[in-house]
Parts: structure tokens; C-alpha cells; sequence
């Protein structure tokens, strides 16, 4: 009997287009390149990647010298050579590219600008650029022209934005951090982008005022030097996050009334609150001047938090205006359900008596639960 063997099927070069991007896309960008030697099949796949992440690892790394030590032309030459590999990569690239992530020192600006350039005509919706070094990297006008872009994380950079920009229709999420940018441009920016639903900013430079609208705005989020800010227009905003290295009590002595009083009076829809308090900044005599001032103010004010459920506090010392505050959000929040409370011991003046003290404060929820935690 005359048997008959088959050569093993290729299972590889037999894979679904779609389980192909998906392992192209979870590999290192290097890796997913070097699959073109699998097969005939996986000869070009690389090139149709939706999705491109580059960071300093995306080329072999460095090897040291004899003397074990790494000089600044061993970097440069890398840098180079990273430089060349995503130029390549870009202009053999078909199809769309859906996302782009670089995280890298700035060589050159040039570079980079090309790079955005691209972008901006290939219909990009996430876009992640952080950039390292002392130099911040300025933005082109061809970034405004990225109108696909959906999701965006910007890392120490300067935005100018041209005067016929009308903002991202289809941006969701916007995540700032260390970016240089004028009232105006931001303002332009957020009035601009109707679609956004989350906003988080840290350490801003070049703000003075902080205007947020959106209709669709849900998530807000801020960490820096926090002088002014106002909410408009924002009744889907649920979450909020402050954590401010300003008092947030400030100019109250002067009879204006608390700059957090003034954030969470138009947030009618706050499901979830979490700040920090900074009275240990002031002297026990000033604060002491303060809280009447900052409760004949608040006093005017309508700040009734009706559907306010979760309450982060962190750094409480004890200290008065502390406690007043707690009070405050406890009387105002008829469905709080968790205040959590981060204790700063070393600093706070009394355990024991503020936790008494929390525990007597009339709540307007009856299901309203404090729970303290100590911070070291």
C-alpha cells in the first residue's frame, strides 16, 4: 500500500488578517518589523500597522565602549539611528494609521515636525508625544490640521495655535502635562473641542485662568499651581480631582469668597470629589482670621451638591478650617455615601479630638460614611 505524505500546513502564513495585526500590534515595533522574514505572507504586514509605539527601545540599545562608559556621541549616534528607523518606517507605512506614540528626547525639531506633518495626512486619532531634555518641542500649525484626532497626550511642549483653528470636533480625551500654553490658546482649545468628555492637566506653564466647558465634559482632572478657575456650561461633569500647591482658600480674607466653593458651586451634577487641603502652609493666627471671613462668604453662596457621593480629602492637619470644610460637604451632600479622609500625622494637631470632632458634624445622608486613613 502506497502511502502518501503531506507536507505540514503552514499555520503561520494561514493565520486571519485580524489575529495578524493583533499580534503585530501587542509586539515591540523592532520585533514587528523582523516578522517579515515568517513567511512570503508576513513579508509586508508590518507596513500595514495601525498602530505605531517608538520610544528609545525601538532599535537595538546601546552598547558600551571598552571603558564601560556611554558618551554623548554613542548617544547622539543612536539617536540617529532611531530618527532614521521611524522615517523609514513612516514612509513604507500603508494604510491608516489610528495610533502614534513617541517618547523620546528632542534631537531636532525638524524631525519631529515632519513627523506631524505625516500625521496630520494620515488621519491619526490617538496621538501620544512626550518628550524629554530641557527644551520643550514647539508644535507646528500642521498639528491643528490632525481634525480625526480623538485621544491626545501631550508631554513638555508648546502650543500656539493659528487663528483659524476651530478645534478638534472629535476629540474625547485630552491629557496635558508640563505644556506651555496662553489663556487664550487654551481657552480657544477647550471652547473648541465640544466632543470632549475627560480633561486632565498637570503642571501647566503660561496659564493665569483656568475656563473649562463642555457639554459632554465627565472627568476633570488638575495638578499644579492652581490660581483661578471657573467651571461653565459643564452638567455631565461627575469626577473631579484638585490637587492644588495654592491654598484653596485663598483671598478669602479679603471677603471674596473660597476659590473651591466657587469650583464645586456650578458642578450641579459631582457624583465624586477629591482634593487637598493646605491650611499647614499658614500661619495658626491667619487661618484663625480666615475661617470667619470664609464662612460669611460660602454663606451666600448656592453650593448644594445633590448628587455628590464619593469625597476624597488628602492632607488634612486638623486645623480648623479643615474641619470647617468637612463640615461643609457633609451639610451640602444629601447622597454622600464615603468621605475619606487623608490624616497628616507628624503635622495634625490632635488626632483623637478630629476624629471626635468628624464624627459630630450633622450630615445631610444618613447613609454618609467617614473614614479616616493616616499619611506618614
Amino acid at each position: 500500500m502506497e502511502m502518501r505524505l503531506h507536507p505540514p500546513s503552514d499555520i503561520i502564513s494561514n493565520l486571519p488578517e485580524h489575529v495578524i495585526e493583533t499580534i503585530l500590534v501587542h509586539l515591540p515595533i523592532r520585533d514587528a518589523v523582523r516578522t517579515c522574514v515568517l513567511s512570503h505572507k508576513w513579508r509586508y504586514k508590518w507596513a500595514t500597522i495601525p498602530e505605531l509605539v517608538f520610544d528609545e527601545n525601538s532599535i537595538p540599545e546601546l552598547v558600551f565602549g571598552e571603558n564601560s562608559i556611554l558618551t554623548a556621541e554613542d548617544v547622539t549616534i543612536h539617536m540617529h539611528k532611531l530618527v532614521n528607523f521611524i522615517d523609514r518606517l513612516l514612509l513604507l507605512h500603508k494604510g491608516p494609521l489610528l495610533k502614534f506614540e513617541l517618547s523620546l528626547c528632542l534631537v531636532n525639531d525638524s524631525f519631529f515636525d515632519a513627523w506631524i506633518l505625516f500625521l496630520s495626512r494620515n488621519g491619526v486619532k490617538e496621538l501620544t508625544l512626550k518628550v524629554r531634555g530641557e527644551k520643550p518641542y514647539r508644535f507646528p500649525y500642521s498639528f491643528f490640521s490632525c481634525q480625526a484626532i480623538t485621544d491626545l497626550n501631550l508631554q513638555h511642549c508648546i502650543l500656539e495655535s493659528p487663528s483659524a483653528f476651530k478645534g478638534f470636533s472629535d476629540l474625547k480625551s485630552l491629557n496635558f502635562q508640563s505644556v506651555i500654553l496662553s489663556d487664550e490658546v487654551f481657552e480657544t482649545i477647550i471652547s473648541n473641542c465640544t466632543a470632549l468628555e475627560r480633561l486632565r492637566l498637570k503642571n501647566l506653564n503660561g496659564c493665569s485662568r483656568l475656563k473649562i466647558c463642555g457639554l459632554n465634559l465627565q472627568h476633570f482632572y488638575f495638578d499644579g499651581e492652581l490660581t483661578d478657575i471657573c467651571f461653565i456650561d459643564v452638567p455631565q461633569l461627575s469626577f473631579v480631582s484638585i490637587y492644588s500647591h495654592n491654598s484653596l482658600f485663598e483671598h478669602v480674607g479679603q471677603g471674596d469668597s473660597c476659590n473651591l466653593v466657587k469650583v464645586l458651586g456650578p458642578l450641579t451634577g459631582l457624583e465624586k470629589l477629591a482634593s487637598e487641603s493646605y491650611f499647614i502652609q499658614l500661619d495658626e493666627a491667619d487661618v484663625t482670621e480666615l475661617v470667619g471671613d470664609f464662612w460669611e462668604a460660602q454663606g451666600h453662596l448656592d453650593c448644594s451638591m445633590n448628587h455628590l457621593r464619593v469625597v476624597k480629602v488628602y492632607f488634612i492637619a486638623g486645623l480648623r478650617p479643615d474641619l470647617q470644610f468637612l463640615k461643609f460637604l457633609l451639610v451640602n451632600s444629601p447622597v454622600l455615601e464615603i468621605l475619606r479622609v487623608n490624616l497628616t500625622l507628624g503635622i495634625i494637631i490632635d488626632e483623637t479630638k478630629t476624629l471626635k470632632e468628624l464624627l459630630r458634624f450633622r450630615r445631610a445622608s444618613a447613609r454618609a460614611e467617614i473614614i479616616c486613613t493616616p499619611n506618614f
